[in-house]
């Protein structure tokens, strides 16, 4: 019971407890353990049932996997624990993505330093002219696919720009009506 993960969570809890204050924070555990229990008590209620009704359907119509279907009904015990891993990687992929801005422009600079390196030995190889093109050229293409699964930073960012730009173009362009372009002068 000494592994990292319990030593992480007792040292947040004790956090917690130092700031909140012991009585307050153990409230707000038996609220959440409780609403957490109640809810996976339901789910797993919702489940059992219609395993049920799939594994009589699928009896009475003398198809096979009846009792497959009825393993597939969880207990509330079962169901919390689903639940709180998904949980667990919903926050696990909101960290990532914080820190995928912090962390890109880092690994982009190590990807082209390491890339930087294996051009130079390759170009400084013994090796035959062609062994040495040919190195460098699935050198290129390797550093080429990469680049592109990364992708840009931020594909969103040069889409919301050109929305700004054509919406500010609009405007513009009401406003030259409005106010009186060459056009809409009446003499």
């Amino acid at each position: 019971m000494d592994d990292l993960l319990s030593r992480l969570g007792k040292a947040s809890w004790d956090t917690l407890e130092g700031w909140v204050g012991p009585q307050p924070l153990q409230m707000v555990a038996e609220s959440l353990s409780t609403t957490l229990w109640i809810v996976s008590s339901g789910i797993s209620a919702a489940l059992t049932t219609l395993c049920g009704i799939l594994a009589d359907l699928l009896a009475a119509s003398s198809i096979g996997g009846h009792r497959l279907v009825r393993a597939a009904a969880l207990s509330p015990g079962e169901v919390q624990r689903v639940l709180l891993w998904a949980l667990a990687a919903l926050v696990g992929s909101w960290v990532l993505s914080r820190l995928r801005g912090l962390l890109l422009p880092l690994l982009q600079g190590v990807k082209l330093f390491l890339f930087l390196g294996a051009f130079l030995h390759v170009a400084a190889s013994k090796e035959s002219p062609t062994v040495q093109a040919g190195m460098l050229l699935a050198l290129w293409v390797l550093y080429t696919l990469l680049g592109s699964l990364v992708g840009s930073q931020n594909p969103t960012a040069r889409l919301d720009a050109a929305v700004r730009s054509l919406e500010w173009k609009v405007e513009e362009l009401r406003r030259r009506q409005k106010f009186g372009g060459p056009r809409n002068r009446e003499d």
